[in-house]
């Protein structure tokens, strides 16, 4: 019976034994599959973190790109503009002015400086004006000229020859400032005419030298932003 006893004393012990053995065992299994989710998670959070400092170094080159290219677009504006003033300062600055807004330089001439009154001709004044213009725009094949015909809101005296009114005078001015604008040199698919009547004044004021301001020429000259457009990712404008 004694040793019925022990070994039944022993098989306990065994299994004790066999059954701690199991759980050591089953714990190791269960650390060793947490120990590689974790890592499998670190792996997954850093290339993450790698992804993220990549695309921000990349927003980062995008935009110092875009400073730098802005920063030379601010450059041959000024330039533009300063070329321009210095080949129009031998006419009187009281019937142009030359000025860069919204990313393009204005150049804006009176009627008295083109046009003699009613006319739809540039006269000998005007025709000097356009020809060092076109100078200028020579040097700068890239730029794109838009020609806007404006007037005051004074209608037009009805029996006018071939104008029926301020539409008309104002279209017809910038397409015969265009159409010089190519016999001296420049390529037809630079320039543009438009006419603008007395819809988008200059100057709001009823005085007569309000309605001066507005009976105007501008000449829009707006630069190449193929290369900004390539870096905001945006198709170019035509």
């Amino acid at each position: 019976m004694k040793f019925n006893f022990v070994k039944a004393s022993f098989s306990v012990l065994l299994c004790t034994a066999m059954l701690s053995s199991c759980v050591s065992s089953k714990k190791y299994e269960d650390l060793k599959a947490s120990n590689e989710a974790l890592a499998a998670e670190q792996a997954a959070s850093k290339q993450k973190v790698d992804e993220l400092s990549a695309s921000l170094k990349e927003r980062e080159q995008s935009l110092a790109d875009m400073e730098r290219k802005m920063n030379e677009q601010q450059k041959a504006l000024d330039n533009l503009k300063n070329d321009v003033n210095t080949a129009l300062q031998g006419f009187n600055q009281g019937d142009l002015s030359v000025e860069v807004r919204d990313g393009k330089v204005y150049v804006s001439m009176s009627d008295k400086l083109l046009f003699n009154t009613g006319s739809t001709k540039v006269n000998s004044g005007g025709q000097k004006a356009l020809d060092q213009l076109v100078d200028v725009l020579k040097k700068n094949q890239e730029v794109g000229v838009m020609v806007e015909g404006h007037t005051d809101d004074v209608e037009v005296l009805p029996g006018t020859k071939k104008i029926a009114d301020n539409w008309d005078l104002s279209v017809l001015r910038a397409t015969e400032i265009t159409r010089l604008l190519t016999q001296k040199g420049l390529s037809p698919d630079r320039v543009t005419p438009a006419g603008r009547a007395y819809y988008e004044p200059a100057d709001t004021g009823r005085t007569a030298a309000a309605k001066a301001k507005n009976r105007r020429t501008e000449i829009i000259l707006t630069p190449d932003l193929t290369e900004v457009y390539k870096i905001l990712g945006i198709q170019a404008q035509k």
